[in-house]
């Protein structure tokens, strides 16, 4: 785009070409391969400088009415600006540790920006007149490229992989095209460049000119697919990777609107003159574009280089024992993603868990998201879930936040173990109490129904023995008839303590109003929750209460007051006495409570459960 024109396809130029689970391991950086990567990116910044000195020469010179540099002040300060711009964009989204990729991207992009201005050196050695020809078209398949890669380097999608590969591909062959059968003399649009080409094989003007009309409607259409991709990038994409596209999407679309615009321009009016105020003011809009293009990725490696530091910090944040789930949180503020998730991987147990050990779903790469495997010793420890802002997370975190997050880990593993055993507290108790229901069913059906055909079978047989006269038999059988109501009474005493059937027929209003009744002292009711509970619950409750009317009746208390109330999520049972100082732990009672994650307070006469009932 500087000087004679814009790179294919922008401005034409006068020829008017234009695992299931990962380990991410930390590459080992040796010296040697430090001092290489600073000698290229050293050579590249003096190729840059030397490409722009000369261009500004060239402009102002010999190629003073063939290129757009050489139209004022204003556009060769804009055509140096912009191509230094952009290798120093790169040279810098580099060296922050940003997706090396995009760095050397925009580094390419910058070198190719300054060929129209070499094309346009009147005068100049043929070679280097043809060698821009061949290198000012990819300017435009370089953005496109880095905008859609951005910010990790990857190309994700099958219509960003094809925009991209298309783009190179028709740039390729246009170029290839027009060294081989242009002959810049016989153009009818040359303004550039009408003499040179020394890569000519046989002038085919026709053919020549049907490589530049399909050029400049596929760089229409690869504009529209550029636009596309962004929009649908940041509609789609979380807040955290919005964000990060956000420096380069703006001057993507306006790079975009660019493009169409000069190939607008071109239709209307052929051949290009960097005179003329349309195709002037596009170039200026375009070498903006580039600026702005080349301050985003600034802005995003300064961002990148503020996140590691505050990264670097979080070992420090935190204290000695951290509540869980603190290093997510120190690490999502650090690197400014909400989203930010980490699963922790328990090898013994073969599954993920969170900070506070429950089992979670082992985390993907999703639109937008990028997952991070996290190993020490050749450990997996965790896999992290963070936005693709930051693809590298890895090198990111320093030792400490590393023995952080191995910490954190083992934490969780036994918070996960000690889930575990709370559940099975949770299925002890329920097995235990379906066997009292088992029992009470047995006893009910079983031996009460066999003992009431007994007493039944007694009163026949007393009542024939009374009508025949034998009064020793019938005294004898009158006896047997008392013991066997007895037998019954004690029966039923025994599967009512064992579980009562009015609990789980009426719930557990109706179950303590009926212990109120048959309990050894007065009992008063007050604040009763009405409705129904978990069974888990409602037993529970009902047990706490049987055994302290039964220990307040021991200690010698004249009356009890019962209230059970839901507060919130939980039901509140108290039982208040006025019997002497209890002495005993109510153990039993404190299991199951705890078993069911409630709380029992046990006080000299007073006893508190807070069972969870949500």
């Amino acid at each position: 785009m500087p000087g004679t024109s814009w790179p294919a396809p922008f401005l034409d130029c006068g020829q008017h070409g234009r695992g299931r689970r990962r380990a991410c391991h930390n590459r080992a950086v040796t010296p040697a391969l430090i001092l290489r990567s600073n000698l290229a990116r050293l050579a590249a910044g003096l190729v840059a400088l030397v490409l722009a000195l000369g261009a500004l020469a060239v402009a102002q010179g010999p190629g003073r009415f063939t290129t757009y540099a050489g139209q004022s002040g204003l556009a060769a300060t804009l055509t140096v600006v912009a191509g230094l711009a952009l290798v120093g964009a790169g040279l810098i989204t580099t060296s922050s540790g940003q997706a090396g990729r995009i760095g050397d991207l925009a580094v390419l992009a910058g070198l190719v920006w300054f060929a129209p201005v070499w094309v346009g050196w009147d005068g100049g050695p043929p070679l280097v007149r043809s060698l821009g020809m061949l290198a000012a078209g990819f300017t435009f398949p370089l953005l496109v490229n880095l905008v859609v890669a951005y910010p990790s380097g990857q190309l994700q999608g099958a219509a960003a992989r094809t925009l991209v590969a298309a783009a190179y591909l028709e740039t390729a062959v246009v170029a290839v095209g027009r060294a081989l059968f242009r002959h810049p003399f016989f153009d009818p649009g040359c303004w550039a460049n009408c003499t040179d080409n020394l890569f000519l094989l046989r002038s085919l003007p026709g053919l020549a000119r049907a490589i530049e009309v399909v050029d400049r409607w596929f760089t229409v259409a690869a504009a529209a697919a550029l636009v596309t991709i962004c929009a649908w990038r940041l509609l789609r994409d979380s807040g955290p990777a919005r964000r990060a596209f956000l420096p380069v999407a703006p001057p993507a679309l306006l790079l975009a609107a660019v493009a169409v615009a000069h190939t607008v321009a071109l239709q209307r009016r052929s051949p290009e003159d960097p005179s003329d105020p349309a195709f002037r003011t596009i170039f200026v809009i375009g070498c903006a574009a580039v600026i702005l293009l080349a301050a985003g990725l600034v802005w995003a490696a300064v961002r990148t280089r503020v996140q590691r530091r505050a990264v670097a910090r979080i070992a420090t944040s935190l204290g000695q024992a951290p509540p869980p789930g603190s290093v997510q949180t120190a690490l999502a503020q650090a690197i400014g993603d909400p989203e930010l998730t980490i699963a922790y991987w328990l090898p013994a147990s073969d599954h993920y868990v969170d900070a506070n050990g429950r089992p979670v779903p082992e985390p993907v790469a999703t639109p937008g998201r990028a997952v991070t495997a996290l190993v020490r010793d050749s450990r997996q420890i965790a896999v992290v879930s963070h936005t693709t802002a930051l693809p590298n997370l890895e090198p990111e975190l320093g030792a400490a936040v590393q023995l952080a997050l191995e910490n954190e880990r083992l934490q969780s593993q036994a918070l996960a173990q000690l889930d575990q055993l709370r559940a099975s507290r949770v299925r002890i108790v329920e097995t235990g109490d379906n066997e009292r229901r088992r029992l009470e069913r047995d006893l009910h059906d079983g031996a009460q129904q066999r003992l009431l055909a007994l007493s039944y079978d007694l009163r026949l047989a007393r009542a024939q023995a009374q009508a025949d006269g034998d009064s020793p038999t019938g005294s004898l059988l009158t006896q047997a008839t008392d013991q066997t109501q007895a037998a019954l009474e004690e029966l039923r005493d025994l599967a009512h303590g064992i579980y009562p059937a009015i609990l789980a027929e009426a719930g557990l209003t109706a179950a303590l109003t009926t212990l109120a009744d048959a309990a050894p002292l007065p009992v008063e009711l007050h604040d009763m929750a009405q409705g129904r509970y978990p069974a888990a619950i409602e037993t529970a409750t009902y047990l706490l209460v049987t055994e302290a009317l039964d220990d307040a009746a021991g200690r010698g208390a004249s009356h009890a007051a019962v209230s059970a109330m839901q507060d919130g999520g939980r039901l509140v049972v108290t039982v208040q006495d006025d019997g002497t100082d209890r002495t005993s732990s109510m153990v039993q009672q404190a299991d199951r409570v705890g078993a069911l994650e409630g709380r029992l307070a046990v006080e000299p006469t007073r006893l508190r459960a807070e069972l969870p009932c949500g």
